[in-house]
C-alpha cells in the first residue's frame, strides 16, 4: 500500500513537471499594423526535476505549485498588457506590465534565488523592453508621461443646479469686469459657477494657479492673431492648463488638439516630439484654428462649439434647426454630444471666476510666469547632459520641454529649439562647445569636487583616464580645479544583440545611494533606464535619499562558445565586479539565479 502511495505521488509530480515544460518565447518582433492576438502562452521556463520522494518530494511539489501560480499571475498580467498595447491603450498596458513584474518581485519567494522565477523575470523584462522599444519606434512610448483626463469630459452631461443668489452676484460682476467676448449670465452659466464653488474647487484652483505660468505667452499669441484676450481661459475646461492632459479620443495638450488639426497647423508628432504637448507651439496652432472658426461662423459661441465638436457638427445642427444661435441649439439638443452642450457654459463660468476669483470665494496665488531661453540646436542632445552643463535638475528641463517624448532631442531636426531656464543660454552654449556634436546623445558632464582626480573620476564612470583627459584637452597627470567641469566620454549604449560567442545575462546588485546621486546618474552607471530602476524598486517617484539601497538588474557578458571562453568570462566578470566594488564602495553583487554557462 505504501509503495502504491509513493508511486501515486511520483506520477503526480512527474505529470506536474511535464506540463510545465515549454520553450522561451523569442523576443517580440515588430507588431503588425493591425492588432492581433498575443503569442501563445506559457512563456515559462522548464520546471526543475523532482529527485526525492516522501516529505521532501511533497514539499518540492507544494513549492512548484505555488511558483506555478505566481508565474500564471505574472503571465496573465503580461497578456492583458499586450492586448492593451495592441488596442492602443498604452498607459493601461504599462500598468499591466508593471503588475506582471510585481507579481514576481512581491511573491513570498526570492526571485534572485529561485531559478524558475529568475528566468521568468528575465524573460518578461526582455519582452516588455522589446514592446517598449517597438512603441517608441512607432512614436507611442509606453512611459513617456503620466497623462491626466480632461476637465470638460468630467463635466459632460452634468445638470448644474440654479442658485438665485449666485446668479444675482454673477450679473453684478459681469457689469464690473472688462471682457472682449460677450459674457452671458443665464441659469446654466450661474449653475456651473455654483457647481465649481461647491463641488469642483480643485479644478478652479488648478486653473487659477497654472494660468500664471502661461498667461504672458498666451496673451502674446492671441494679440498676434488679433483674437480676444478672454480666449486665454479656454485651456481651463480643455486641460486645466496641464500640457499632458489627454482625452478619450486622443486630443492632447493645453488646447486639446487632435492629431489631424495639429498637422494642418504644422505641428510635428513623431517618435521624438509631440508638439501638441508643447504649450508654445500648440498655442500658436490653437490661435490659428480659433481665428479660422470665428471667420467661418461669425459668432464666438458657435466658434467655441465648433472647436469642441468640429465645424461640420455645428453646421449640421444649424441646417437641421434653422437657428444659428448656440443657446437655441443647446435648448433643442441639436448637438449630438452632451460635452458640447456643457462646453460654452463651463468656459464662461471659468472665465468669470478667473477674472475676479475673490468675488466667487477663491483665493489662489498664481504660479510665476514661465520664462525661458530658447536655443536652436545644431545636433541632437540628451537632456541629462544639458542639465549637468547648466546646473539644473533634469526634471526642470523635462517640464520646460513637455513636447519631447523622451530625454533626447530629435536627431533629424537641426533647427529644433530647446527651452532652457531663463539666463542659462550663454552658459549652455559655452559648455556644450566642449562636447563633439556626434557625442551629445551619449556623453555626460560633472562638476569637479575638491578631492577629485582624473583617476578617481575615470574609475567612478568606468572609463579610461587617458580618454577622460583627452576629451577635456588635459594631460593624463593634470590636477583638477574644484568647481570646474569635466565632460565624461561615455560610449553609446550597448546593443542587446548578442554575438555568437557572448550572451548577456542579468545579474542583481545592491547599490547604496550616496549624496548627490539621482536615478538618471545611477541608470547611466549601470546601463539601465530610470523606468527600470523605479519598477524594480517599486518607486512611486524619481526622488531617492542617500543611504537607501536599490536593487539593480544589470546586463553582464557571459562567453559561451568554448571552455576557454567560459573561463575567461568567469575570471573577467569576477575581476570586473571586484574592481568596481572596490572603486565605488557602495554596491555588492547578489545571486541573481541566472543560469551559469555550462
Amino acid at each position: 500500500m505504501r509503495i502504491v502511495k509513493l508511486l501515486t505521488v511520483l506520477l503526480a509530480i512527474l505529470a506536474l513537471a511535464s506540463c510545465e515544460t515549454g520553450q522561451k518565447r523569442k523576443p517580440l518582433g515588430k507588431p503588425p499594423a493591425e492588432a492581433m492576438p498575443p503569442p501563445p502562452l506559457p512563456l515559462r521556463t522548464p520546471s526543475p526535476a523532482v529527485k526525492n520522494l516522501g516529505g521532501q518530494g511533497l514539499a518540492i511539489s507544494a513549492k512548484m505549485t505555488a511558483v506555478n501560480k505566481i508565474i500564471d499571475k505574472a503571465e496573465s498580467a503580461y497578456t492583458r498588457g499586450l492586448l492593451d498595447y495592441q488596442a492602443g491603450n498604452l498607459e493601461k498596458a504599462k500598468q499591466e506590465f508593471d503588475n506582471s513584474l510585481s507579481a514576481l518581485l512581491e511573491s513570498p519567494y526570492d526571485v534572485r534565488s529561485d531559478e524558475r522565477l529568475s528566468q521568468e523575470f528575465d524573460l518578461l523584462t526582455d519582452n516588455i523592453n522589446d514592446v517598449e522599444m517597438i512603441a517608441l519606434s512607432r512614436g507611442s512610448p509606453l512611459s513617456e508621461h503620466q497623462y491626466v483626463p480632461t476637465p470638460i469630459e468630467s463635466f459632460s452631461g452634468l445638470t448644474f443646479p440654479v442658485d438665485p443668489n449666485v446668479m444675482r452676484r454673477a450679473q453684478q460682476e459681469v457689469r464690473s469686469v472688462h471682457s472682449d467676448i460677450p459674457l452671458v449670465i443665464n441659469p446654466v452659466v450661474s449653475g456651473a459657477i455654483a457647481y465649481f464653488q461647491n463641488h469642483a474647487r480643485g479644478y478652479v484652483e488648478n486653473v487659477l494657479k497654472r494660468l500664471g505660468q502661461y498667461r504672458p505667452m498666451i496673451s502674446k499669441a492671441l494679440r498676434k492673431e488679433g483674437l480676444p484676450q478672454d480666449l486665454m481661459y479656454l485651456p481651463g475646461p480643455e486641460s486645466a492648463f496641464d500640457p499632458h492632459a489627454t482625452s478619450r479620443k486622443g486630443a492632447k495638450g493645453l488646447w486639446q488638439l487632435m492629431r489631424g488639426t495639429a498637422e494642418l497647423h504644422g505641428l510635428k508628432d513623431n517618435r521624438w516630439v509631440d508638439e501638441r504637448e508643447d504649450p508654445y507651439q500648440s498655442t500658436l496652432a490653437a490661435s490659428e484654428e480659433l481665428k479660422k472658426l470665428y471667420h467661418m461662423f461669425g459668432d464666438w459661441y458657435l466658434a467655441l462649439a465648433a472647436y469642441d465638436s468640429g465645424p461640420l457638427t455645428v453646421q449640421r445642427a444649424i441646417q437641421r434647426t434653422g437657428f444659428a444661435d448656440y443657446w437655441k441649439l443647446r435648448e433643442l439638443h441639436a448637438f449630438p454630444s452632451p460635452e458640447t452642450e456643457s462646453y460654452v457654459p463651463v468656459y464662461l463660468a471659468t472665465a468669470l471666476i478667473a477674472k475676479d476669483p475673490k468675488a466667487y470665494g477663491f483665493s489662489v496665488s498664481p504660479d510665476a510666469p514661465i520664462r525661458v531661453d530658447r536655443v536652436t540646436l545644431s545636433a541632437p542632445v540628451d537632456l541629462r547632459l544639458v542639465a549637468e552643463l547648466i546646473d539644473t535638475p533634469v526634471d526642470n528641463l523635462v517640464q520646460l520641454n513637455p513636447g519631447l517624448r523622451g530625454y533626447e532631442t530629435p536627431p533629424k531636426d537641426p533647427g529644433f529649439a530647446l527651452n532652457l531656464p531663463a539666463g542659462t543660454k550663454d552658459l549652455f552654449e559655452q559648455r556644450i562647445a566642449a562636447v563633439p556634436p556626434a557625442e551629445r546623445r551619449w556623453w555626460r558632464a560633472v562638476r569637479v569636487d575638491s578631492n577629485d582626480t582624473l583617476a578617481s573620476v575615470a574609475r567612478k564612470y568606468r572609463i579610461k583616464r587617458t580618454a577622460l583627459a583627452s576629451a577635456n584637452h588635459l594631460d593624463s597627470g593634470s590636477a583638477l580645479t574644484a568647481g570646474a567641469y569635466l565632460v565624461i566620454p561615455l560610449a553609446p549604449s550597448r546593443s542587446r544583440v548578442s554575438t555568437a560567442a557572448v550572451r548577456w545575462v542579468r545579474r542583481a546588485y545592491h547599490y547604496r545611494v550616496r549624496k548627490g546621486d539621482n536615478l538618471d546618474l545611477i541608470a547611466d552607471r549601470f546601463d539601465v533606464t530610470t523606468y527600470q530602476l523605479r519598477r524594480w524598486n517599486h518607486l512611486s517617484s524619481s526622488r531617492i535619499v542617500a543611504g537607501r539601497t536599490l536593487l539593480v538588474y544589470r546586463l553582464v557578458p557571459v562567453h559561451t562558445r568554448t571552455r576557454r571562453h567560459r573561463h575567461y568570462a568567469r575570471h573577467h566578470t569576477s575581476r570586473h565586479h571586484t574592481t568596481e566594488a572596490r572603486n565605488t564602495h557602495h554596491h555588492s553583487e547578489v545571486s541573481s539565479g541566472a543560469s551559469p554557462a555550462r
